[in-house]
């Protein structure tokens, strides 16, 4: 696994870039920037290549990929095709962090949908990603680069931890830490009125507001025709909580049990508890702003693993905005609430 570092050196970006596209089109995985999470990519139309994704991210083919594209040319390579109010969605926010569920077209392998007739689809933000398809030629399925069920990555340590030594991932693309820090929105586009299928980086009431158009937001959704909707999800490998009152949940616990939790949240909550914690006491502070917190949110957590500690506790947001996004991976990526 040969990492492409963009950040030092972006000079000649499309040279640079040629060996891993030779990657993909010998069938080969490449892990591959956006401006949400790391990705590893395959040629979606490529079964062969698209089933290693699957094998080295121990992922069930029960759960459906999504497919990047460069340009509009390539969206109609695999959806039959596009609803009017997904078309408002498309002009105000591609390229983006917001990903379409419509249907496919037969040329895209049962493989990448979990044999639904439905395809997720989106044009990354990210100026490097879009370049790296358009030079492969091919819409690529991707879905984040990380072991699946645990945290995304959003850092090159990440992706070194949970793949170093895999061969069939030739190449790592790294260009700094993404924009956003967390998965694109996705929105189902195949029933009326739309439906949200995944709180994401990009506000749904932004997307009502600037496009008109009406989304629902269902807590029950039976069929999984989106990444991200089974109920245990980008969970770190220790035991977490959600705490929706850290100062209450210090005050609970022995100083023995304290010791043994790794604490992340925002700053302003860290310097409010400066004169409770107790020595020993590990804190990461994911920031203030939603904003912050989205972006630095899987940051903090692979952090949290590393600590020499048995259990992480996670400050929660408020349920607005981009808070239903961060709460929205909190609760599946925990065991549950406490105090």
């Amino acid at each position: 696994m040969k990492i492409i570092d963009l950040t030092k050196n972006n000079s000649r970006t499309q040279d640079r870039l040629l060996p891993a596209v030779d990657a993909i089109k010998n069938g080969n995985l490449v892990v591959i920037p956006t401006e949400t999470v790391y990705g590893l990519a395959a040629d979606c139309f490529n079964i062969s290549a698209v089933n290693k994704i699957f094998l080295v991210k121990n992922r069930p083919y029960s759960d459906p990929l999504i497919v990047h594209i460069s340009n509009l040319r390539q969206l109609h390579q695999v959806v039959k095709y596009i609803p009017e109010n997904a078309k408002k969605i498309i002009k105000v926010f591609w390229p983006g962090a917001v990903s379409l569920v419509l249907y496919k077209k037969s040329s895209v392998p049962d493989i990448v949908t979990a044999g639904l007739k439905t395809v997720c689809i989106r044009m990354p933000e990210n100026e490097v990603t879009r370049k790296f398809i358009e030079l492969c030629g091919t819409p690529l399925a991707v879905p984040s680069a990380n072991i699946f069920s645990r945290v995304s990555a959003t850092d090159i340590s990440h992706i070194i931890k949970d793949f170093d030594g895999v061969k069939e991932i030739k190449y790592v693309i790294y260009t700094g830490r993404p924009k956003y820090g967390i998965e694109s929105t996705v929105i189902d586009c195949t029933s009326y009125p739309f439906r949200v299928l995944r709180y994401g980086a990009v506000d749904i009431e932004e997307i009502k507001k600037k496009c008109k158009v009406e989304i629902i937001e269902q807590k029950r959704i039976f069929q999984k025709k989106s990444p991200g909707m089974f109920k245990k999800h980008y969970a770190p490998i220790k035991p977490t909580y959600v705490s929706f009152n850290i100062t209450k949940y210090i005050k609970t616990v022995t100083k023995e049990e304290l010791n043994n939790v790794t604490i992340v949240c925002s700053k302003k909550t860290k310097d409010k508890l400066r004169e409770i914690l107790k020595d020993g006491s590990s804190v990461i502070t994911y920031g203030n702003t939603l904003k912050e917190i989205a972006k630095n949110l899987y940051l903090c957590l692979r952090l949290a693993e590393e600590m020499d500690t048995k259990k992480i506790v996670v400050e929660a947001t408020k349920m607005s905005g981009l808070g239903k996004t961060i709460m929205d991976r909190l609760l599946k990526a925990s065991e549950g609430k406490i105090v």
